[in-house]
């Protein structure tokens, strides 16, 4: 008991605010008790001097009346107090106020064992000041003590001392001790519920600072339903938003990746670097690493997000994939980026989508390139390519298989289609020798595969059929242009 007496609070900042915190409380209930005072005074008086008017015992009539007409005035003093008063001492109105009530009750009783043979306002007294009024330990266990001990000598000095008596002031010793208990568990619990809040605050204040100090953009949001309960300047920069957002979902690209982070973060509990574009605004990009993490802020489940922007990164990258995945002659794909994509088609099997294979080989380049140089030679290539590049449309794929040998995958086009805009590219081709700008004659020889999706062939197998159909053509061509050879010669 003693420990739990002396116990004090680790900062002393603390403690000081509980004082004043609890006695801010008692000071206001001191107003209800004081009004129910004032309005239950009309039935007492009623009671004092109609009821128990003929009772054959004035004195204690007298006593009762005054009691009633002290704890009426002690309440209308308190009023005025409570009205007028700036600046009081709150601590020490409540302690007086629960002294001089504990002095009526146990007055009262001590009135009541002399002519009715019960103490029951004392009791009731001990338990109401117990149970609405509990103030530190110390002060209470001063006020029980001190009016306890006058209630006891006022028993012992006004009856016989018999098996009555005794009994009585077993019970109300009893009654005094339990009530001091009841009053002791209401301070502790209400100073452990501030002593929690106090640090709570403490940290949630320490949590705040840290949150605005962090160099990264910071959001944190309500776990069910995503509401913004802090966003440091930087998050408020990164993401333009200025202060106008009221929910996370910007964050995210659609309700689909919404859902799938969220059900991963309550399983996993932490999301780190997860890589994602976001639309800043309607003109602006930024690639964002992301993390998610589930945090408690002011007794909820929260996320903390934060982000990295990594857009220039992003922007090497890609810079990096594309000298990575481009021809450097001719600006369209290269071999292995080309290759990649058609087996990603054929890896899809039944779900593939349809397309047109075209196996295309440059007529006679080697030749340009002996009689005329590399630089005629590329040059020739470069505007192979911008014409054919300049028929297809975006949904078909030009790169380059190697030297003089080119592939053009037709998406979502049929054969009739695919020999049309082949029919229109060697129109262009012969308009382009008809110039006579250069001196070479651009001509290609070519071979079709018609892939179907399902079809069991691999990426090898179709090069190899589309060449052979290739090969017949570049034979005719041959045949054709034996005159031609000649001159070359």
């Amino acid at each position: 008991m003693t420990n739990i007496l002396n116990a004090k609070l680790q900062n002393p900042t603390s403690t000081k605010e509980f004082i004043l915190y609890n006695y801010d409380i008692l000071y206001e209930r001191l107003k209800l008790a004081s009004y129910m005072f004032i309005f239950s005074y009309p039935v007492f008086f009623i009671i004092d001097f109609f009821i128990l008017n003929k009772h054959s015992n004035s004195t204690y009539i007298v006593i009762l009346s005054c009691v009633h007409i002290t704890n009426l005035a002690i309440s209308l003093i308190w009023m005025m107090i409570y009205h007028r008063g700036k600046n009081v001492h709150k601590n020490w109105i409540v302690n007086s106020y629960i002294l001089l009530y504990l002095l009526m009750g146990a007055i009262t009783s001590i009135n009541s064992q002399l002519f009715t043979g019960n103490i029951y306002a004392y009791l009731f007294t001990l338990f109401g000041v117990a149970v609405t009024f509990p103030v530190h330990p110390k002060n209470l266990l001063f006020s029980f003590s001190g009016i306890h001990l006058l209630f006891v000598i006022g028993l012992i000095l006004n009856e016989q001392i018999d098996f009555s008596l005794l009994m009585n002031l077993i019970n109300s010793t009893s009654a005094a001790v339990i009530s001091y208990m009841i009053a002791l568990t209401f301070y502790t619990f209400r100073k452990n519920d501030f002593l929690n809040k106090w640090k709570l605050g403490r940290n949630e204040e320490g949590f705040r600072r840290l949150f605005h100090m962090n160099p990264n953009p910071l959001i944190l949001t309500k776990l069910a339903n995503g509401e913004i309960l802090l966003m440091n300047h930087q998050a408020i920069n990164y993401y333009h938003l200025e202060g106008t957002k009221t929910d996370a979902s910007f964050l995210f690209s659609d309700s689909t990746e919404k859902e799938h982070i969220l059900n991963r973060l309550l399983e996993l509990k932490v999301i780190k670097n997860y890589v994602t574009e976001q639309q800043i605004t309607p003109k602006i990009k930024k690639w964002s690493i992301l993390q998610f993490e589930l945090v408690d802020y002011l007794d909820d489940t929260c996320i903390l997000i934060g982000a990295t922007d990594i857009t220039d990164i992003k922007e090497k990258e890609e810079e990096l994939s594309k000298y990575a995945s481009i021809d450097m002659l001719t600006g369209v794909r290269n071999r292995r980026s080309g290759i990649e994509l058609l087996q990603k088609q054929l890896a899809e099997g039944p779900h593939a989508q349809e397309f047109i294979l075209c196996f295309i080989d440059i007529n006679d380049l080697k030749k340009v390139n002996d009689h005329y140089g590399h630089s005629t030679g590329d040059d020739l290539i470069k505007t192979f390519c911008e014409t054919i590049n300049y028929h297809i449309d975006n949904n078909d794929v030009l790169f380059r298989f190697g030297g003089d040998e080119f592939i053009i995958l037709f998406f979502k086009k049929q054969m009739a289609a695919v020999q049309q805009v082949w029919d229109n590219i060697r129109m262009e081709f012969q308009a382009i020798n008809k110039l006579g700008q250069e001196p070479y004659q651009i001509s290609a020889s070519l071979g079709f595969y018609h892939y179907k999706p399902g079809t069991p062939i691999t990426v090898e197998e179709i090069f190899e059929l589309a060449d052979q159909e290739m090969y017949k053509n570049k034979n005719i061509y041959k045949t054709q242009h034996k005159n031609l050879s000649k001159t070359f010669e």
